[in-house]
């Protein structure tokens, strides 16, 4: 084994430890900006998910004031009947005693 530095050997070294130099830093950026989207599609990710969940808080106080509102139409409804039986039965008393 020779260990004499033909200019071969000199430009392969070179281009070798170029392509080392290149490798490594470019997987550190590379480390950096996949971290980068990682931690941008998270913050995306987290900003969705509070978003949906102030829709569904919405939709959720809309359909219980939807039902309230339900709920004391038909209250108002069932007095009325009410009320209005009440007067019926009023009316008959008067009548068996008046006939």
């Amino acid at each position: 084994m020779s260990f004499v530095y033909h200019p071969m050997k000199l430009l392969i070294l070179g281009v070798v430890a170029i392509g080392m130099v290149a490798v490594a830093s470019g997987g550190a950026c590379l480390r950096d900006s996949v971290s980068e989207s990682a931690r941008e599609a998270r913050e995306q990710a987290r900003q969705a998910r509070e978003d949906a969940r102030e829709q569904a808080r919405e939709i959720r106080y809309a359909q219980r004031d939807a039902l309230r509102a339900q709920r004391d139409a038909t209250r108002e409804s069932r007095d009325q009947v009410r009320e209005q039986m009440r007067q019926l039965r009023e009316q008959m008393r008067e009548w068996r005693y008046t006939y």
